[in-house]
């Protein structure tokens, strides 16, 4: 969704001149920001103005990031956001599952990622306020349904029917995009908790170039080919007993050792991402010959914690954050098309099992020098 200046709100509470100073700067010419120095001040802003999207920090004097987001009256219709440390990770939990916290983000905050999240944040706003004009839409035709019920009883009848299969589609559904033991945990108790996990491997894949193969082909042909790439890694990932967490225009991501804990999450992951390369090769092939786009893709995997949950209200989402997520990513980007590039933490737990070739220090962006490896092959029995 593209997001217009003069139409969206933003607030910023930081009790640093030079955070809120930096914050104006970086998004000013994106959104309506209005800044606050205290979580009081925040409050008299929020009683002003129509704010879509609340951000805070976490450690402030008198009164926490926290504590801010808590005092917030429920009937204010915005997101929240939250930037943190690891140190103050229990409290960020603990806000999650009361339903506080959209999103946190670990300081310090990326230009580029804080956008993106607040663009994310904004479309979840204006799609609950949607909902919400059409639920009001839906509460008065039902009443217009009841003075004319002794009429349209078939009519009704009708209704109920087309009204149950919605709910048993919206319950298959729920088991397709949430892992079962947590859409069973929604059903019967209308909410999930967050969860710390101590071990998970998260991979990524993201197909080199898309953005010219998406000029060669047309929408239906691509979304096409997309469709079939995504299909086998599906398939291939619920081999290994691998959770799908999302897609992101031509990235997957995926992770091994959740909702349940998997002792051989490293070795499921990386058996997976070559699964996944050779079908790409194979993939490419048949294009070839077709004269179609080749595709080609890199895959990253790094094991460590993080925390697993669901997000939202009204769409369901289920998500993992940490920085475990963020290693992967970088194990991605730093890749090569066709290879497997794992941190040094997924080769020491798959180091008996497969062939590896070091690759040493690689200079990243945001982690500095990260040891990689590149997965060759399965080793011979």
């Amino acid at each position: 969704m593209e997001v217009l200046k003069d139409t969206f709100n933003v607030l910023y509470v930081d009790d640093e001149e030079n955070n809120l100073n930096s914050f104006r700067a970086a998004l000013r010419r994106s959104y309506n920001i209005y800044t606050a120095s205290s979580g009081d001040e925040g409050m008299e802003v929020l009683s002003r103005n129509d704010i879509h999207v609340v951000v805070t920090d976490q450690r402030m004097p008198n009164m926490t990031g926290v504590q801010f987001l808590q005092h917030i009256p429920s009937d204010q219709d915005n997101i929240r956001i939250i930037l943190t440390g690891f140190s103050d990770m229990e409290s960020i939990i603990e806000a999650i599952n009361t339903g506080k916290v959209y999103r946190y983000i670990t300081k310090p905050w990326d230009k580029d990622e804080l956008k993106i999240t607040i663009d994310n944040a904004i479309e979840t706003v204006m799609l609950r306020r949607n909902n919400k004009q059409l639920i009001q839409e839906l509460q008065t035709y039902n009443e217009q349904l009841e003075e004319k019920v002794l009429e349209r009883t078939k009519e009704i009848q009708k209704q109920k029917a087309i009204i149950e299969k919605a709910k048993a589609q919206s319950d298959s559904l729920l088991l397709n995009i949430l892992p079962d033991e947590i859409a069973e945990e929604l059903k019967k108790f209308g909410k999930s908790y967050a969860r710390k996990h101590e071990q998970v491997s998260v991979l990524f894949a993201d197909i080199k170039g898309f953005t010219a193969i998406a000029e060669i082909l047309t929408p239906v042909k691509l979304v096409m080919q997309l469709d079939e790439v995504f299909g086998a890694f599906d398939n291939i990932i619920a081999k290994y007993g691998m959770e799908k967490i999302k897609t992101i225009g031509d990235a997957y991501m995926c992770a091994s050792g959740l909702p349940q804990a998997d002792n051989e999450n490293a070795y499921k992951a990386v058996r997976a991402a070559l699964d996944m390369q050779q079908f790409v090769k194979e993939f490419g092939s048949a294009n070839k010959i077709q004269n179609l786009p080749v595709f080609e893709v890199r895959i990253g995997i790094h094991t460590g914690p993080l925390v697993a949950g669901v997000v939202g209200s009204k769409k369901f989402a289920y998500d993992i954050w940490g920085d475990a997520v963020n290693l992967a990513s970088q194990m991605e980007q730093h890749g090569e098309p066709g290879k497997v590039n794992i941190s040094a933490d997924t080769f020491a737990l798959v180091k008996d099992y497969f062939a590896c070739t070091d690759r040493g220090k690689i200079v990243t962006k945001s982690k500095g020098d990260v040891e990689m490896y590149f997965v060759d092959e399965v080793k011979s029995a």
